[in-house]
């Protein structure tokens, strides 16, 4: 992903931020990356990698997280996790010379596959973490990991 361009910290940061926002006290723990294959640690003040944002509840589980990256060309990552159930949505421009969606969805039980999302928009990260937010909200409150990525035209 980012197709050779640089991480973008500052929307990562800012979709912390939304996640925050909208969870409150059911975001548990945010945790950095700051160099490819580095655990996650607290904040240091460096340009970040990637965020881990721990949530609670999740879809089948007490909880879950999300790993979160963005990139300066607009491409970003939100996968997710919890025991026995992975997702991700994501925005990858080099798609665009190939047959799968630039904004696609890797559904659980298949990471390689590309199914189009559910997500209409591609910025600002805020509108893009409300968007796939909503969409974990809908498998959170029916339990069903089905549902994510059923609705149209988030957000």
């Amino acid at each position: 992903m980012g197709n050779g361009s640089p991480l973008d910290s500052d929307a990562i940061d800012e979709s912390v931020e939304q996640v925050r926002r909208q969870l409150g006290d059911g975001v548990v723990d945010v945790r950095f990356r700051y160099g490819k294959g580095q655990p996650f640690t607290r904040r240091d003040g460096a340009d970040v990698r990637a965020a881990r944002v721990t949530v609670t509840p999740g879809i089948h589980e007490r909880g879950g997280y999300f790993d979160i990256q963005w990139w300066e060309n607009g491409d970003y990552k939100y996968h997710y996790r919890e025991d026995g159930l992975e997702f991700r949505f994501g925005r990858e421009a080099a798609n665009e010379a190939t047959p799968k969606p630039v904004r696609h969805f890797h559904p659980p039980h298949d990471l390689d596959v590309h199914r189009r999302s559910c997500i209409g928009i591609e910025r600002p990260p805020e509108l893009v973490t409300i968007a796939v937010l909503k969409t974990w909200w809908t498998g959170v409150e029916n339990g069903d990991e089905s549902l994510v990525n059923a609705q149209d035209g988030l957000p």
